[in-house]
């Protein structure tokens, strides 16, 4: 062990004393992927050892109570951070060795490793040794092609389906956000305000719903672009909100933001199905049929897919500008800008013509997509082609080269993995002896 922390701090010494300035572009972006690679093997060393401390208690030999006390104390860890990883290191050694193997391989972060390692904790007790085999592998998978946020939400909706009742652990753990609910409005002594809190989901996604709509970037008259950031921008759009409520003007029933929650229909028809889909909210947030219900009770139905009988979805080439209806399908569809890995939001985003208006392109659900004002200039400056496949918006760029491709769509992926725990709770249901009097 000794040789091989001699030989790592010999080439971490080596590439500190490299002459950044003399490699190419192509050289420094090829050298920062590969660093990040061996980072993450080089902590799966680290994690590993600290498993080993952690098994032979080497802290109480110093006086400190547990492993994460003495971490602290030898190496200045964070408090909140030391249990954290001592609960990592414990989890890759024993039962998630998967997720170990592809830290120590540079496949995953260690941080899509914690995420892994937190979802797997929140998975039902009752779920089998199979299913959650299947479901370290799954969440394996989508972490070659999404970011530890991106995939913490995959996580969420993974467990919420596997629950072997209606939703009942998330509706479980709204009521706890819920009561978690904290604002606080601390007034400093140059007289600005200070606003810290944390919300659950559902309060989160809703003033949101309400704020983001007043934060869109706002060019002056003269086609002056928006300087204010994005903070700045939901800070006015608070006050203007407050202002509107103080002045009793709420806005009419037309013009208010709205909060579209999506709900399958499975889940709809049988809300109570073991595995059936949450509802959603805009971002992806799951939502259990408890909440969802109660969200019904005193909302706005907003169709977002219209039928034959409806406002179509489709005006060909009758109109330019998108009308609402086609305008809130694309939104729910896309979510975010649908540029890859671009994440602001689809309230404020522009609506493109994948193929542009003046070439033939219609008018339609199926023709529009999402853009923020900053890709939607390098789009039409750059000559940038999109392409729906399935729900996902493909960026071909003009010299040809690979286009900028969004993560295959981890849903199905889900729903064969619940469908495989469905089939083996019911075979071990239906083996099991009938109770009656002995």
């Amino acid at each position: 062990m000794d040789v091989g922390v001699a030989a790592v701090t010999a080439a971490v010494d080596a590439l500190l004393a490299a002459e950044v300035w003399r490699c190419t572009d192509a050289g420094v972006r090829e050298a920062v992927v590969a660093l990040e690679r061996q980072a993450a093997r080089l902590d799966a060393v680290r994690l590993r050892l600290l498993a080993a401390a952690d098994e032979r208690s080497v802290g109480r030999t110093g006086g400190a109570p547990s492993t994460a006390d003495w971490l602290v104390g030898a190496t200045t860890t964070r408090a909140e951070h030391a249990r954290k990883r001592v609960d990592l290191a414990v989890a890759l050694d024993t039962t998630l060795t998967a997720t170990g193997t592809a830290l120590a391989a540079g496949d995953v972060t260690g941080d899509q490793a914690g995420v892994i390692a937190t979802t797997m904790t929140r998975v039902h007790p009752d779920v089998d040794a199979a299913t959650r085999t299947d479901a370290e592998a799954f969440l394996l998978e989508q972490a070659q092609h999404l970011d530890p946020r991106r995939l913490a939400h995959v996580g969420r909706h993974l467990t919420a389906r596997l629950d072997p009742g209606p939703h009942d652990d998330l509706a479980r753990t709204e009521a706890r956000q819920i009561r978690q609910r904290a604002v606080r409005c601390t007034q400093t002594d140059d007289g600005t305000w200070l606003i810290s809190g944390v919300l659950d989901p559902t309060g989160g996604a809703t003033l949101t719903a309400a704020l983001e709509p007043r934060a869109a970037p706002a060019p002056a008259t003269d086609g002056t672009p928006d300087l204010r950031s994005h903070a700045r921008r939901l800070a006015d759009a608070l006050v203007t909100l407050a202002d509107a409520h103080l002045a009793g003007h709420t806005g009419s029933s037309t013009s208010r933001p709205r909060l579209l929650v999506t709900v399958p229909l499975a889940t709809l028809t049988d809300p109570a199905t073991p595995g059936a889909a949450p509802g959603h909210l805009p971002g992806g947030a799951p939502v259990s049929g408890q909440q969802t219900q109660l969200l019904s009770c005193d909302a706005e139905v907003v169709p977002v897919l219209v039928d034959h009988d409806g406002t179509p979805l489709d005006v060909g080439r009758t109109v330019y500008s998108f009308p609402d209806r086609v305008r809130t399908a694309i939104r729910h569809r896309d979510q975010t800008c649908s540029w890859t890995g671009c994440t602001r939001p689809a309230q404020w985003a522009d609506i493109h013509h994948l193929l542009p208006w003046s070439k033939g392109g219609a008018t339609s659900e199926r023709n529009g997509t999402c853009l923020c004002g900053f890709h939607h200039r390098l789009v039409h400056a750059q000559g940038w082609r999109g392409e729906l496949r399935g729900t996902q918006v493909v960026w071909h760029p003009p010299d040809q080269t690979d286009p900028h491709v969004p993560p295959p769509p981890w849903a199905p992926r889900l729903d064969t993995l619940v469908g495989r725990w469905r089939a083996r709770a019911s075979s071990w249901s239906r083996s099991r002896p009938a109770c009656g009097p002995v």
